[in-house]
């Protein structure tokens, strides 16, 4: 007899890891596969946004989280051979309060929260040492066999699939889904360590543009340590030993070497990458299965996660309504996030490019023009950020659709009547309409679906109000009366008191649709 699920995941790094906690607390029933035996135990990415950190906290995860595997930074610096500055940025994106924009992280510390997430949901099983040798799919289901270490074969059934399988996902082949390839590719050398001496180093995250040696360094969580040097077209075939005997010493004239512990060193490419598609049938792809892109704005991990966010909601909504409606609503993960991903990887290579630029007569030019580039406000730098990594193309069945739509909303601490706490806690996963509650806005009765929150000026007094300063500024600011919020925290629709009934009828008329059962 065949075991059916609602959802099976392939792959349990942090992209599958997060899905498995989202529908774990939606009580989807869950199948989650892994090939390995357990957590890689050595870092690979090193760096989470706000946004993934919003993800982590609305699962629960954050607090845990941030006492041994997240530390924030606030200088991005782009450096000479000598460490003396060219370019330097504080990020400044983050729309929560009191979250920071930049972060380091310790991988296998996130994923052990991850794991430790789900494993309390008895909704999610989760296998390891497990491979799928078979996949087949109808209109309706999809049927996988997988086998295990002891080589037992079990078929196993689903409504979708998410395949979370890695940058060479066997499953992305396997659905014949080709992959755009955006021709940048580099080879660098990471060398992993950790410190046991009592110097204090620079927290900023330094990137050293010289053009014989370009070298990125990470004073990480706790006391990790990284450097990764480019590798030359003359040294690529040289071995991790070899090119560890010519890269360490490089280091010698700014740190102490033989301080730090080295607890990986090893050569890899990374590469730009977008798959065509994002689904065939009932399968997804997420996370490097679907994209894959140059480190240099610490964006491959928390694309990955993002992924989970935007299409856990709409698999939770297929699951439990299937029909045209939510059929096209998951459509709408390819049309909105990649869109978002592919800008994304084409601003790494922009940046990386400037990094990685070794022309040693015409480098001094590149030199120039960021230390230009210093001078000016970094206000432009984080509109820039914003709009390209942060933004959705959302169709919201709006003609002239607010410059606002497709934005993240901003996460302040709010007053309720009992309490204060961040708004995103105050939302959960739901609809959410907050509106000033001085503006002739009704909630709509009936509605099972919308949350209305009011937003007043006063102390709350009623359960379902809350005051918030930054919320009352930001609407006069955009000169609205009320926002509509979907559960993954973007903005919807927004508008004044007078575009309020046409707006709220026809979302409510969607939200019927896709939430009729």
């Amino acid at each position: 007899m065949e075991d059916i699920y609602d959802v099976i995941i392939a792959g349990c790094g942090p992209t599958g890891a997060t899905f498995a906690n989202y529908f774990g607390k939606h009580n989807l029933k869950v199948l989650l596969f892994d090939t390995a035996p357990d957590i890689i135990d050595y870092p690979r990415a090193v760096h989470i946004d706000e946004d993934v950190i919003r993800i982590f906290q609305e699962l629960g995860l954050y607090e845990d989280m941030k006492k041994d595997a997240i530390k924030p930074f606030e200088n991005y610096a782009l450096v000479s051979k000598k460490d003396k500055v060219l370019f330097q940025f504080q990020p400044d994106s983050s729309v929560s309060e009191d979250i920071p924009d930049c972060n380091w992280i310790l991988q296998p510390e996130i994923e052990k929260h991850l794991r430790n997430g789900f494993s309390l949901y008895p909704n999610v099983t989760f296998l390891k040492e497990t491979t799928w040798t078979d996949l087949s799919q109808t209109k309706e289901e999809l049927s996988l066999v997988l086998t295990d270490k002891e080589n037992t074969v079990t078929r196993v059934k689903a409504k979708f699939l998410i395949a979370c399988d890695g940058g060479k996902s066997p499953i992305r082949k396997r659905m014949g889904i080709s992959v755009y390839d955006f021709g940048f590719k580099k080879e660098w050398f990471v060398i992993d360590t950790n410190y046991f001496g009592k110097q204090l180093f620079s927290e900023d995250h330094k990137q050293f543009c010289d053009p014989k040696q370009p070298i990125t360094y990470v004073n990480g969580v706790n006391n990790h340590f990284r450097w990764e040097f480019m590798v030359s077209e003359q040294d690529s075939a040289l071995s991790d030993e070899l090119l560890a005997d010519k890269m360490i010493p490089k280091l010698k004239a700014l740190f102490p070497i033989e301080e730090f512990e080295i607890i990986r060193q090893k050569k890899y490419a990374f590469h730009t990458l977008l798959a065509n598609s994002w689904r065939s049938g009932r399968v997804f792809l997420a996370g490097d299965a679907a994209h894959q892109m140059p480190p240099f704005l610490g964006q491959g991990m928390c694309s990955g996660i993002k992924d989970a966010k935007n299409l856990s909601w709409k698999i939770v909504r297929a699951c439990l309504n299937p029909g045209e409606e939510t059929e096209q609503l998951l459509d709408s993960y390819y049309t909105e996030r990649a869109p978002q991903v592919r800008k994304i990887i084409r601003l790494a290579a922009i940046l990386g490019g400037f990094i990685q630029y070794s022309n040693p007569i015409l480098s001094p030019l590149r030199n120039g023009l960021l230390r230009i580039f210093n001078i000016l406000p970094s206000k432009p730098i984080d509109a820039l950020i914003n709009k390209h990594l942060y933004g959705l193309d959302i169709d919201n069945f709006s003609r002239f659709k607010h410059s606002l739509v497709g934005k993240r909303l901003p996460q302040p601490i709010v007053w309720t009547k009992d309490d204060q706490l961040y708004f995103d806690e105050l939302c959960g996963f739901n609809w959410v309409v907050l509106y000033r509650a001085e503006s002739k806005i009704y909630p709509l009765e009936l509605s099972g679906v919308l949350k209305f929150i009011p937003l007043v000026t006063g102390f709350p007094i009623y359960g379902n109000e809350i005051k918030s300063v930054l919320f009352t500024k930001w609407m006069a600011e955009q000169k609205a009366d009320f926002v509509i919020i979907r559960p993954d925290k973007f903005i919807f629709n927004i508008g004044n008191e007078k575009e309020y009934d046409t707006i709220i009828q026809r979302t409510q008329s969607y939200l019927n649709k896709i939430y009729s059962n």
